[in-house]
């Protein structure tokens, strides 16, 4: 037993770099697609993709119910429980593909966008595509075969390009995003099915069905919460606003999240194990989230700081100007983040420590403020409506604050406490940037903007660690130790 629990830790580190390696070039690769397609496209093409997969996101929660995690986790005959989940996948398909396609009129009049109709119903094809898929994915995961995964994912997120940027520059609008995104579910499935030794057959246990779908429920509660917090305000937005403003919207909030994924992301795989191993050790686990926090709120704090000031810039030199109002919703949502990642680990924490309920009731709990805040300000247009963003997530972290506090018996003003030097340097950098930008301004042509962003990253960033290495050097020796080991 001992043997087979080292084997399965030895496959699991091995696995780490190869699911490290998806993530950094998946997320490396899509943004420089997403911009090249964002100055092709306009706001208008991007808002009707968007209500479109507000629709389809939602229904994905249904079609596979919990049943691939379920799958993952199951101890009873996986070769069993995976014709289940593939047959129960595929059938669930069809019937909300055919929904999805008898509903497209309405859900494209709750947007007040007819050209979502036909997008919806051809783009919802993903979901029988995906059906197809879902097994095979799932037991890559469950044999930690993340190398494998990784070949797929990497094709997968490369060659709808070559897709969706001919067709945006022959002017094919929404269409070029749609045929990228079918393109992609394409390659994944043949892809897939050719690296997979599985096959299904026809056969289909109902005791086992009725065990899956028990498991598959709680993760299906836990997935539509996470849908309303990360879909709820695109589906405001796109009814009270409209398809323009939706892209806009959209587009920001996904520039952040691949901005903060990238740096911040790759913490998240080794945190779990790394905390759940401290579980029982009270003193030495409180030392590693301080550790770990302090890492997370140097990175988090300046780069939030950085997009709120340059969010601007950024958008008119990424994007163009038909991208209107874009650099007001990057920098206020790039602020939110940075505010929101001051408490990012803490779900981590919650599951280590052996309570992964805290995360579905905060959640749950969250959306009660935060649908109606929603709901009332979207009405007073965009920015409004980002703002308000910003105002409940500020409102959220206390909350996570008090838990913490609660669970590892921290100081309540830990926060200060592990963030004193990074608060301080990134207010020498927003001043520095401030000043430098106004200075910039006065004598630097527009046609010069990337010179002019590039100088103010750079002297952003030397201001911050600058600073931050007058305040608290042993800090960032440390953190370069800690890095290096990945481990706490």
């Amino acid at each position: 037993m001992e043997d087979s629990n080292q084997n399965i830790t030895a496959k699991a580190v091995r696995s780490l770099k190869w699911s490290a390696l998806t993530e950094v070039v998946s997320r490396t690769a899509g943004p420089i697609i997403f911009v090249v397609l964002a100055r092709l496209l306009t706001p208008d093409d991007f808002g009707v993709m968007a209500t479109a997969m507000i629709a389809i996101s939602f229904s994905q929660m249904f079609w596979d119910a919990g049943l691939s995690k379920a799958l993952i986790q199951t101890k009873a005959c996986p070769e069993e429980a995976a014709h289940v989940v593939f047959w129960t996948n595929v059938i669930l398909g069809l019937l909300i593909y055919l929904l999805l396609f008898i509903a497209a009129p309405a859900i494209a009049l709750f947007f007040k966008s007819p050209a979502s109709c036909p997008v919806l119903r051809v783009l919802a094809l993903q979901i029988v595509l995906a059906s197809l898929t879902s097994v095979q994915q799932a037991l890559f995961v469950r044999d930690l075969n993340f190398r494998g995964l990784f070949w797929i994912k990497l094709l997968t997120a490369l060659i709808p390009a070559f897709f969706s940027i001919p067709l945006a520059l022959y002017g094919y609008g929404v269409w070029a995003l749609v045929a990228g995104s079918l393109a992609g579910q394409i390659i994944n499935l043949l892809l897939l099915w050719r690296k997979s030794d599985w096959r299904p057959q026809f056969r289909y246990d109902w005791f086992m069905a009725r065990s899956l779908f028990t498991f598959g429920f709680w993760v299906l509660l836990e997935s539509i919460g996470a849908w309303l917090i990360v879909w709820g305000d695109n589906l405001i937005v796109g009814h009270f606003l409209g398809v323009h403003d939706l892209g806009v919207y959209r587009t920001g909030w996904m520039m952040v999240t691949i901005i903060f994924g990238l740096v911040l992301n790759p913490f998240l795989p080794i945190l779990y194990p790394t905390f759940s191993r401290m579980q029982d050790d009270l003193p030495t686990l409180k030392s590693a989230f301080h550790r770990v926090n302090r890492v997370i709120f140097a990175l988090a704090l300046p780069m939030g700081t950085g997009l709120l000031l340059l969010g601007s810039e950024t958008a008119l030199l990424l994007f163009g100007e038909k991208w209107q109002g874009l650099g007001f919703v990057l920098g206020v949502l790039g602020f939110m983040y940075g505010i929101s990642w001051l408490v990012g680990i803490n779900a981590e924490l919650y599951r280590a420590m052996g309570r992964p309920d805290m995360n579905t009731k905060l959640m749950y709990f969250a959306l009660l403020y935060y649908i109606p805040a929603y709901y009332i300000t979207a009405q007073y247009g965009l920015d409004t409506f980002t703002m308000t963003r910003l105002a409940v997530a500020v409102v959220a972290t206390p909350i996570h604050i008090y838990l913490c506090v609660k669970l590892l018996g921290l100081s309540t003003f830990y926060i200060w406490q592990d963030g004193k030097p990074m608060i301080l340097a990134t207010i020498c950098m927003a001043v520095g940037i401030t000043s430098l930008k106004w200075w910039l301004l006065s004598f630097v042509n527009i046609t010069h903007a990337a010179i002019s962003l590039g100088v103010l990253v750079f002297a952003g960033c030397l201001i911050y660690f600058v600073c931050l290495w007058l305040l608290d050097r042993d800090f960032i020796l440390n953190t370069s130790s800690l890095l290096k080991r990945s481990t706490i």
